[in-house]
């Protein structure tokens, strides 16, 4: 089982030296064991030679110091050269070559002189390393080795050996009976201990793989988040719908890296969806072109224009509608653009990879197409909120300029212009020329007067962008007008038309107070009015005083409508033939009202109706 790269902390010194590269798990981690233990029997003989070399200054040591070093170097550089192999990653072969070496070393530092058998560990030690450090099989190997040597150095040393055991050679069969023994279980552990690590090894590398796909995952979500607030934050303040798509595709495009994205708005009769924009040089002959979709047609954006949900079609689905344009896409999704319950369009996706549109994604771009069918309606808002503004300042302006119009009218001719100062014929006609230029021309003009002609300095009075006036000064002689006088005059002026602004509309609010004041004294004398007749002669009355004029009539008559004859021939005037009807139409409502009147009428009412009359 191979070892996959993880993120992991800087590593220890400890584990630093006794580190393998072998990419197998199980083997990496006996090839620390069999580092640990090369370092601790090289620690050990570095001790035990430096203890010697110690003695070798004593002079009944048979040593000398320069053995003691060859021996020290003899060692290291085997230990060496283990532990070198065993980094590489030749684990087993490292751990067979150390148990080899280390039943050699039991036998040339055993003494073998001596009358009684060796102790069991020198056989058992190396029979132990070979299953654990090597292969489970080669602990078998290394005891039918170490038996064979064992007899063989016994019997070179002592041909009679077996003989001269005697009743002893049963201890001798008990030792290699213990070592083969000892090969049985260091071959089962081995097989069992081998086994656990490769399950834990797999259940390791699966943890870790998860946790590798969870962190790729968490990473793509981060990117689309991050991709997601990049195109919110560049199309929030974009005012123009063919600027704002423009950039939205662009940016989706560069961020997600996508083959092809594309936006279609529905036309007014939502019968088609319209392309109104499109990446690439794809994109501009799809523009050119006028490309659009039925909705509800056998396609991806026919389909989700319809429906109101996202759709994904790869390249061999029937929904799918290739494009010769776009030759590379093998996957495309269609996200609705929605206003509120309502589909507004589509944001379409095309990607060169099968599987660009996965689960994890999914939900993000549904977002993205919110944010961008909100910033649609909000472009869309701005326009129409423009346009509405737009028309309010041209009536606004219509009716200022009328209402201006109507004060101007009302004014004298002597209150609309004033002047200090002698006035000539020929100074009022230049007058006449410089407020004719300032009114066309809406700033301050000047003359310093250098040409022999008369200095001036004239400003425009201007209340809410109309030019109603001009002030200007004109002095004895020439002049040279600096700053301050400009900005002096241009002050005054400004503080001028805010005056006649409010001057006209002060005059304007008292002109309708006035107006609803005699409107609410009519009516009060309306209402105390005792018959229909004093009513209407009450009306009559106080419109002929209220307009000044004696010609005042007040009808009200449901079974002769006299007033809609009148409004008929209002329009195009009175001829003879149509005063002569009028006339007649009278007089028969004349006869009908004298019809109706009773023909006995006592003096009573009729004193009461003079009494209200003469109240009224």
């Amino acid at each position: 089982m191979t070892l996959r790269n993880t993120p992991s902390t800087s590593p220890t010194w400890f584990e630093w030296l006794t580190h393998t590269d072998s990419r197998n798990m199980t083997l990496a981690r006996r090839g620390r064991v069999t580092a640990t233990l090369l370092v601790i029997v090289a620690l050990a003989a570095l001790v035990v030679l430096v203890i010697q070399f110690i003695a070798t200054q004593s002079a009944q040591s048979s040593l000398t110091p320069t053995s003691v070093l060859v021996r020290l170097a003899l060692i290291m550089s085997v230990l060496s050269g283990l532990f070198y192999v065993n980094r590489r990653g030749y684990v087993i072969e490292a751990g067979l070559a150390f148990s080899l070496l280390t039943l050699f070393a039991n036998f040339v530092l055993l003494d073998l002189t001596v009358d009684t058998l060796p102790g069991p560990a020198v056989l058992i030690v190396p029979v132990l390393m070979a299953g654990l450090l090597g292969t489970p099989a080669a602990a078998f190997g290394i005891a039918l080795l170490a038996i064979v040597s064992h007899l063989y150095v016994n019997l070179n040393a002592n041909p009679n050996f077996l003989s001269a055991l005697g009743p002893n050679i049963a201890g001798l069969f008990s030792l290699y009976a213990n070592v083969t023994a000892v090969a049985l279980a260091s071959f089962l552990f081995a097989r069992t201990t081998n086994a656990a690590l490769e399950e834990s090894t797999e259940y390791s590398l699966s943890l870790t793989s998860h946790q590798q796909a969870l962190e790729a995952r968490y990473e793509r979500q981060q990117r689309y988040l991050r991709a997601t607030a990049t195109v919110a934050r560049a199309i929030v303040g974009v005012r123009d719908l063919d600027e704002l798509l423009r950039q939205t595709t662009a940016l989706i495009k560069d961020t997600f890296e996508y083959y092809h994205v594309q936006v279609f708005l529905l036309d007014e009769d939502n019968e088609f969806a319209i392309l109104r924009q499109s990446t690439g040089e794809a994109g501009q002959k799809l523009l050119e072109r006028g490309h659009r979709l039925p909705v509800g047609s056998l396609s991806v954006i026919g389909q989700v224009t319809a429906g109101g949900r996202p759709v994904i079609a790869l390249d061999t689905d029937a929904i799918h509608r290739r494009n010769e344009l776009l030759p590379n896409t093998r996957a495309e999704m269609a996200l609705p653009l929605l206003s509120g319950n309502r589909v507004t369009g589509a944001l379409d996706l095309q990607s060169e990879d099968l599987e660009a549109f996965g689960n994890e994604v999914r939900p993000i771009l549904q977002t993205l197409a919110d944010q961008i069918a909100i910033a649609i309606d909000n472009v869309r808002l701005y326009e129409e909120t423009e346009i509405s503004m737009r028309r309010l300042e041209e009536l606004f302006d219509e009716t200022s300029q009328r209402q201006w119009s109507e004060f101007l009218n009302q004014a004298r001719s002597s209150e609309r212009r004033q002047t200090y100062g002698p006035e000539s014929k020929s100074l009022q006609v230049q007058r006449s020329g410089i407020v004719n230029r300032v009114l066309s021309a809406g700033g301050v003009i000047i003359s310093t007067g250098r040409d022999g002609r008369q200095a001036f300095l004239s400003a425009p009075v201007v209340v809410r962008n109309e030019v109603v006036g001009v002030l200007g000064v004109e002095p004895t002689g020439p002049r040279e007008w600096s700053q301050d006088d400009l900005q002096l005059i241009q002050g005054i002026a400004d503080r001028t038309a805010l005056a006649v602004e409010n001057a006209r509309l002060y005059l304007q609010a008292q002109r309708s107070a006035d107006r609803e004041r005699l409107v609410n004294t009519i009516a009060q004398k309306l209402q105390r009015a005792p018959s229909l007749a004093l009513l209407l002669e009450s009306v009559t009355q106080e419109l002929s005083g209220a307009l000044g004029t004696e010609n005042v009539y007040a009808e009200i008559n449901l079974q002769s409508p006299i007033a809609d004859v009148r409004r008929d021939v209002s329009a195009a005037g009175f001829d003879d033939a149509d005063q002569e009807f009028i006339e007649g139409a009278m007089s028969s409502v004349r006869q009908e009202e004298e019809a109706e009147e009773q023909p006995s009428v006592n003096a009573a009412p009729h004193d009461e109706s003079e009494e209200a009359r003469a109240e009224l």
